[in-house]
Parts: structure tokens; C-alpha cells; sequence
């Protein structure tokens, strides 16, 4: 039986003993070098962003994949502060991040998860979203902090975006409320002016109705624009030839803006004809056209392109999306003289009232405008601007492949006037009173109701005393369409008209479908009636005899 081998003893059983604890201290060792290796590896070679650094704010380690990211080889970025390297000292949004970057280093575990901007070394701004573990000491002192880091700058720029075009539906939607309201009470006022103005003998008065009638009918205008931006305007899309727009507009702008400014024309497209509203988009190329004269006080350039592109894949440009198709593309650029806009401005440019001219020089609309007509065309619309190096809008509309011009018709002779009996169904009073007074000035006779209810009583009753009903298009409980789907019910040969002053074009094409005979936008002149009764007269829908005096 051997003998154990006690301290201090010497032979070959000690000999023994001592090769195997060498060899067992070497084989972890070795063991841990290797797991130190692959830990290094997969750190190194890992597609995050990882790195670490003391609670001074001083990078200790950075690895492959966050040099490759940065631009910063290890040697130069080891030993160099955050703050000036990899994160600037305030955000594009204004944020200063040299307090949060000294709240990290001191207080890591408040910070498991922060969202900020950093910037690489050639100065590109990117979004990371990093989480946060603190470094002890072995005694458990915080020495530092470990950082991952995930790029979101796409993610980020797409839900800035989205915010964008929120924003711009939710302006859209108030602007369109406030010119439906506004519409009325310019109705009001421009009607009574009329009244006023076919009632006296008296010159002044005459002229001083015919003044306040202009300006209500400037003020329609301005809620035109509105009713554009809001993507609620009445508009009529035929086949166009956007080169002779634009040479109208370029014909328009040379005889009013500043000579030194050169206007020229690159017309490079094969393809010109879209589908639209002439009216409109001449409207939208003029509003670029003057807000980059306004660019140029000095004088400059404004130059006009158009080409053909073909959009593969549907595509995202600014808040609009391009659905695969054949576009012409309208490039309204200016040399701007040392002008330009901030990205700040970039931004706000398409909302309504925003302007960064001197008061009294624009309301802030012509751009809003564009915005809302570009949507009406089911196009997109975007603007590339530097300061000290001018502005570009590129305008793209889908393109026609039949682009017929429409044969003229000639005008059917148009009846005499002859009195009719009017129903007139409008929440505002100031509307209802209105059309009384003016229409029966005219031999007419008027019935005017505030309600939807009072309404549908009364032609329930007296229907076939009835020849023409003028119906609103927005009122409370009960829309315009509603009501005539109601009032039909009650008697299917109904002949009724639409007016409005809100009016989407898809909802009127939807509700002259169901039978309503014609729309007018508010505020109309009882010229522009007549036309319309005149018209209707002559297509048989209405009688011809005249009612009897009452």
C-alpha cells in the first residue's frame, strides 16, 4: 500500500502531483484565452455598434463594425471624448446632448435605453438608438458605461414623415372648415351687395356696392385657395398640354416681374399632355413662378424643365406617394442670389399662412395652393433649397396616353327668363334671406327653410308646387346629399341643385350621379344662377310657361 504524499516530501509521487496541477492550470489557461478570443470576435464582428467609455466621457474601446459606421480608425478614436466625435454637441432639433451625455457617464442605470443624434466623421447626421449597461470595478464602483447601439435614421426620417403629412391633413381639414364657414358669410355679403346694387338710382351707392361686391369676391378667392390646400376645391380634369401652360405662364410672367429677372424654358418632354385642371395648374406654376421672384430681389434666373420619368416601383417623395406609372416631371428652379432656405423653413413651406415675407407682401398661400393641387392630380411635389444656392420645385403628374382634343360644341340657344318656383334649404340665415330678397327681385318665388326636417315636411306637402330645390351642401344632422336622397323618395322626378362652398370633387361627381342636376360653389351671383336655370330650361328639365303672379 502506498503512502500519501505529505507536504514537503520529495520522490516520484510528488513529481507526479505537481505535473498535474501545471497541467491543469495550463489547460484553463488556455481555456479562458480562447473564450476571451471568442468573445473578442464576436464583439469585433458584431453588426452592432459597441462601445465603451469611462464616466469622464472617454472612449476605451470601439468596435469594427462602429469604426466602419463612424469613419474612425481605432487609434483614432480611442482616448477621444464623445462629445466632438461621435455626438455633436446639440441635435438638428436644438437639443444640447452634452448634459445628457455627462447624466449618462454618472448615472448609466437612468439610462438603460436613450434615443439621440450622432454624427459621423464626414459630418452625416444619424439617428441611434442605444441601451446602456454600467461598468463596475471589483469592488463595485461604476468605472464606466457599455454602450450598443442600432442605426434607426430611416426608421426615424420615415416617421418624421408620417408626422409631416398628419400635420398637413390636420391643417387641411381645418383649413377646409374655416373656408366653408367663411364661404356663407361672403355669400351674405356679396348677395346683399348685389341686392343693394340692382335696387338704387342712386350712383354712390351704386358704385360703393359694386366695390364691396369686388372684394367679397377677392375674399372667395382667397378661400379658393383654402378649399385647394384642403384637397376640397371643385375642379374639372381634361386632357392638357402642360407645355402650353407653361409657356402661358412664362407669356404671364415676363410682362409683370422684375426685367432682370430671365425666365427661360427647357420643354425636354416627349410626353406633355396629363390629366388635370388647366386652371389649376397654371394657378400652381405661377404661384412657383412668383415666389421665386420674391427669391430674387436683385434679379436672377428662373428657369422651366419638364421631362418624362418612369416610376418603376412605388415610391415615397416628401408626403406623397408615387404609384408606379409614366410622369412628367416640371422643374421650376431659381438662382435665388445668395438666397435659399434653412431646412427649418423647408419644412413648413406647403402650410397655409406660413410666409417668411415682410408683412403685407403675401398671405401665405400661393405655395399651400400647389400643395393642394399636386394632391388633386394624384401627383407629388417636392423642393430641394440650400441657403446661398436658390430653390428647385419638381413637380411630377401622371401622363396620358390618349391626349384627343375635345371636339367644340356649340351652345344651345339659350331660353328667355321665365319665374320659377325655388325651394332653398341653407343652414345660415343670412344665406336663406339672402336668395329671397335677390331671387324674388327677379319674378321668382321662394320658399327657404334652415332645417333638413322642415324641409322634407313641407315637400312632402306641396312637392308639385315645386320646380327647382337649391340644397347646401354641409348643414347639421342631415348633409346635402342626405336630404335629396330623401326628398327623391318622396318624389322621384325632383329637379335640384347643389350649392356649396365645400365641395369634394369625387362627392359631387357621386351625388350628380344620384340626380342632382348642376352645383354652384358659394359665393354665386344670381347671374351665375340664372345661367344655370337658363341652361336647364333649355334641356326640358324645367317648365317653360311661368308661374303664376302671387
Amino acid at each position: 500500500m502506498e503512502r500519501p504524499i505529505k507536504p514537503g516530501m520529495t520522490g516520484p509521487a510528488a513529481s507526479v502531483g505537481q505535473t498535474d496541477s501545471r497541467r491543469d492550470s495550463s489547460e484553463v489557461y488556455e481555456a479562458l484565452r480562447k473564450s476571451e478570443e471568442r468573445y473578442r470576435e464576436l464583439v469585433e464582428h458584431a453588426n452592432s455598434i459597441i462601445l465603451r467609455w469611462d464616466k469622464s466621457g472617454y472612449i476605451t474601446f470601439f468596435n469594427e463594425y462602429a469604426q466602419n459606421f463612424f469613419g474612425y480608425s481605432e487609434e483614432e478614436i480611442i482616448g477621444k471624448h464623445v462629445i466632438g466625435t461621435i455626438v455633436p454637441e446639440s441635435e438638428s432639433t436644438g437639443r444640447d446632448l452634452r448634459p445628457l451625455m455627462d447624466h449618462i457617464c454618472n448615472h448609466p442605470e437612468e439610462h438603460r435605453y436613450n434615443v439621440n443624434e450622432n454624427i459621423t466623421k464626414d459630418g452625416t447626421r444619424v439617428w441611434i438608438a442605444w441601451t446602456n449597461k454600467i461598468l463596475t470595478s471589483d469592488d463595485g464602483e461604476a468605472i464606466g458605461v457599455l454602450s450598443i447601439g442600432s442605426d434607426i435614421t430611416k426608421q426615424r426620417l420615415l416617421e418624421e414623415e408620417l408626422r409631416q403629412a398628419q400635420k398637413m391633413q390636420a391643417i387641411g381639414e381645418l383649413a377646409g372648415g374655416i373656408a366653408h364657414d367663411f364661404n356663407n358669410m361672403v355669400h351674405g355679403i356679396a348677395g346683399f351687395a348685389e341686392v343693394i346694387h340692382q335696387m338704387t338710382i342712386d350712383a354712390k351707392i351704386a358704385q360703393y356696392a359694386s366695390q364691396i361686391l369686388t372684394t367679397a369676391h377677392h375674399a372667395a378667392e382667397l378661400t379658393k385657395q383654402l378649399l385647394t390646400f384642403a384637397r376640397k376645391g371643385s375642379y374639372q380634369l381634361h386632357d392638357c398640354n402642360t407645355h402650353d401652360i407653361v409657356r402661358d405662364v412664362c407669356a404671364m410672367l415676363e410682362r409683370t416681374i422684375d426685367r432682370r429677372i430671365v425666365i427661360r424654358q427647357q420643354l425636354g418632354a416627349d410626353r406633355p399632355h396629363v390629366k388635370g385642371d388647366s386652371a389649376q395648374l397654371k394657378s400652381a406654376l405661377l404661384n412657383l413662378g412668383i415666389n421665386a421672384k420674391d427669391a430674387m430681389p436683385a434679379g436672377g434666373s428662373l428657369e422651366f424643365k419638364t421631362r418624362n420619368i418612369t416610376v418603376e416601383e412605388p415610391i415615397a417623395i416628401s408626403d406623397f406617394q408615387l404609384e408606379p406609372g409614366q410622369y412628367l416631371q416640371i422643374n421650376v428652379s431659381d438662382s435665388g442670389m445668395g438666397m435659399g432656405m434653412t431646412e427649418d423653413i423647408r419644412q413648413r413651406i406647403f402650410e397655409p399662412f406660413f410666409t417668411t415675407k415682410a408683412s403685407g407682401r403675401g398671405a401665405g398661400l400661393g405655395l399651400a395652393a400647389v400643395y393642394g393641387t399636386t394632391h388633386m392630380h394624384k401627383g407629388a411635389i417636392q423642393c430641394r433649397s440650400e441657403c446661398g444656392k436658390g430653390s428647385c420645385f419638381e413637380l411630377y403628374l401622371p401622363i396620358i396616353k390618349d391626349c384627343r382634343k375635345h371636339l367644340e360644341i356649340k351652345a344651345k340657344p339659350v331660353p328667355p327668363e321665365r319665374s320659377i318656383r325655388i325651394m332653398v334649404v341653407d343652414d345660415e340665415a343670412i344665406v336663406r334671406s339672402y336668395s329671397k330678397t335677390l331671387f324674388e327681385m327677379h319674378g321668382h318665388r321662394v320658399e327657404t327653410f334652415a332645417t333638413a326636417a322642415e324641409a322634407i315636411e313641407y315637400y312632402r306637402l306641396s312637392y308639385a308646387d315645386i320646380d327647382l330645390v337649391l340644397l347646401d351642401m354641409i348643414m347639421p344632422h342631415m348633409d346635402g346629399q342626405q336630404l335629396f336622397t330623401e326628398l327623391k323618395r318622396i318624389n322621384p322626378d325632383i329637379k335640384a341643385m347643389l350649392a356649396t362652398g365645400y365641395s369634394v370633387e369625387s362627392k359631387v361627381k357621386e351625388i350628380v350621379a344620384d340626380g342632382i342636376l348642376d352645383c354652384l360653389r358659394k359665393p354665386f351671383t344670381y347671374d351665375q344662377l340664372q345661367k344655370k336655370i337658363a341652361h336647364m330650361l333649355s334641356e326640358g328639365h324645367l317648365p317653360l310657361e311661368p308661374v303664376e303672379q302671387w
